[in-house]
């Protein structure tokens, strides 16, 4: 069956095949070569014998095609409520139709497919909180995105991050020796305002063990210096691992579970390694449920949990306000309209909406924080969720998803918008790009920096 040289059905797993990919400008040469790509029938019929269960045969079947989910979908909304954007519609249409044709579908099917599952749907799972029969359409997406994935009908964005976690186990180019170089880095550039800061690697024993997204120490290594000061505020006795510091996984966006489970595998290596009584996750969604929610059954651990308790950014700064270990100071707390992005992934998923909320009650001065309409476990996916931000190709359809959040965020009439999630906090600043609303956008820790009441033992000494 003939494969492309670029798109073919085959990981990438050698940094000559991913400087191949990089080096094909937007993948143009990647997806003319989609254009000749042959399904492996054969291969799929087996795919489908082997991993569909009974879960996902059952939801299919039981669909009753009410039409009820149209309304949770907010692709459906923002698209002038296409019928073909209704959740039941998008996996009828697609995992529904490979299912009843026993894999006996052909290219034309499965571009079809690839579109659907990457750029009308983010696996924002919101339309399985209103089925009337449970049947959850995010899950059976990430179940078609593997099979597509398979195939080599995947976008070539995520075939690169695919890639980049099997070689680098990271979703960027970030080795091992960039990561610490990095942490010396940003412990020794702010050691003169914070006095003792330090970013201790491989400290075995340590109450926390901090891990992160590669968009930091690639592009924005303050966020990693600001954990830092903020874990040296609290008096905190942390670490980070020099192997498996990365918790994201564009495996899980790209379907490529077998990636997904050597990503996850990584980060639980380096706790069994560096033995933290628990584990703190930056920022960071799509990061927590790949490790925490996910992982665990990825790495076949039986109890369904990680090695150690790990637990989202935001439950250890609730924890940290709710205990005195950081203190606000009154007078800086936020005095304008502000609102809050609940991320699908670790509020909608795992239940922290409440969470977040506590940390409000803290940063924002009585009367200024404005809930979006709907919110909390209810609330809207930024629009960026689930890859697409990431990929070009779909682009146009991305930002008309923007937006669902556009006017969310506009009928608060909020000028910042806290968004504790990478994901999230990109779909923000990519919308005020593209619709000029006037908004400002920011992560916890600048802000709890900013806010924090510093104790004079922690304060630099004046030259004398």
């Amino acid at each position: 069956m003939p494969e492309g040289r670029l798109c073919n059905k085959q990981p990438v797993t050698t940094k000559e095949q991913l400087d191949a990919l990089l080096a094909d400008t937007r993948g143009r040469v990647y997806y003319e070569e989609m254009n000749h790509l042959e399904v492996d029938k054969e291969k799929l019929r087996t795919s489908l014998k082997n991993t569909l269960k009974s879960r996902t045969r059952t939801w299919l079947d039981m669909c009753a095609h009410c039409g009820l989910c149209a309304d949770s979908c907010f692709l459906y909304t923002v698209n002038n409520r296409d019928p073909k954007q209704v959740p039941a519609y998008k996996i009828q249409s697609t995992l529904g139709e490979i299912v009843r044709r026993d894999g006996d579908v052909d290219n034309a099917f499965m571009q079809m497919a690839m579109e659907t599952s990457w750029a009308k749907c983010t696996c924002c799972n919101r339309c399985g909180m209103y089925c009337p029969y449970g049947i959850d359409m995010g899950v059976m997406f990430s179940y078609l995105r593997g099979l597509l994935f398979s195939q080599g009908f995947v976008p070539w964005e995520l075939k690169i991050g695919s890639g980049m976690h099997r070689i680098f186990h990271a979703q960027m180019d970030v080795t091992s020796e960039d990561w610490v170089e990095t942490c010396e880095w940003m412990a020794d550039e702010n050691s003169e305002e914070w006095p003792g800061l330090e970013i201790p690697v491989d400290k075995e024993g340590a109450d926390i063990m901090y891990t992160c997204n590669a968009r930091e120490p690639k592009h924005y290594p303050e966020d990693l210096a600001e954990a830092a000061i903020l874990f040296h505020l609290a008096g905190e006795n942390w670490t980070v691992p020099s192997e498996g510091w990365e918790q994201t996984s564009l495996t899980m966006f790209a379907g490529d579970w077998e990636g997904c489970k050597q990503q996850v595998q990584n980060v639980y290596s380096a706790i069994e390694r560096l033995k933290p009584k628990r584990v703190i996750g930056t920022e960071c969604g799509h990061a927590h449920r790949a490790t925490v929610i996910e992982g665990p059954y990825w790495a076949g651990r039986p109890d369904g949990l990680p090695p150690a308790p790990y637990i989202h950014y935001v439950e250890w700064v609730a924890e940290a306000l709710r205990t005195g270990k950081i203190k606000i100071d009154p007078a800086k707390r936020i005095k304008e309209p502000v609102t809050l992005q609940d991320s699908c992934n670790y509020v909608r998923n795992h239940g922290l909406a409440l969470v977040t909320r506590e940390i409000m009650s803290y940063l924002v001065e009585p009367g200024y924080f404005i809930e979006m309409t709907p919110n909390k476990e209810h609330n809207y996916c930024c629009g960026g969720g689930g890859g697409f931000n990431g990929v070009g190709k779909f682009r146009p359809q991305r930002n008309v998803a923007l937006r669902k959040k556009r006017d969310q965020i506009l009928a608060t009439g909020a000028k910042l918008v806290i968004a504790p999630c990478h994901n999230c906090w990109d779909a923000i600043r990519d919308l005020e790009e593209e619709y000029k609303i006037g908004i400002r956008w920011s992560f916890l820790k600048p802000l709890l920096i900013k806010m924090a009441i510093i104790p004079d033992h922690l304060k630099p000494k004046e030259d004398e």
